[in-house]
């Protein structure tokens, strides 16, 4: 008897914790904004990512974002001065693969963050989670860009 109390007690458990979902605040520069996360919080997709840090430099006062679309794979964004789009895959193990990446080719003042920025872009093989922030990385060595979920 008590086995099965104990059964019926876990399947609610269990049943109770599926499509869950959880608000994460973030403080970001810009405002307070709050962003739904859901149970899958290892998901990079159908969340705009404002880019903070890029190659260890904080860089949160331009407007640099990246979106992946789950319903296509095609990845887009603003490099700063001009807009990208390209395709991209995600497997097993946080591995990420951007291919196919295009630009405008709008002429603006400075450019150099925005050229390194679509360089490694097309180089990060993988990527990690840490509540509302994305990292995009190479092999093991240390975040090329870190981002912030916005809405």
């Amino acid at each position: 008897m008590k086995l099965i109390h104990i059964n019926i007690v876990l399947a609610l458990i269990l049943l109770m914790s599926c499509n869950t979902k959880k608000e994460v605040k973030t403080n970001s520069s810009d405002s307070n904004t709050e962003i739904e996360i859901t149970d899958n919080e290892t998901s990079i997709e159908d969340i705009k990512w404002k880019l903070i840090t890029f190659m260890g430099n904080n860089i949160a006062d331009k407007n640099l974002h990246i979106t992946f679309s789950s319903k296509d794979n095609k990845v887009y964004g603003n490099a700063g001065c001009n807009n990208f789009s390209g395709t991209y895959e995600v497997e097993e193990g946080f591995r990420l693969e951007l291919s196919k990446l295009i630009s405008t080719k709008m002429a603006c003042p400075d450019m150099s963050i925005e050229t390194e920025f679509l360089a490694i872009l097309e180089k990060v093989d993988n990527y990690s989670i840490n509540g509302t922030k994305m990292t995009l990385n190479k092999a093991k060595m240390a975040a090329y860009a870190t981002f912030e979920a916005i809405k």
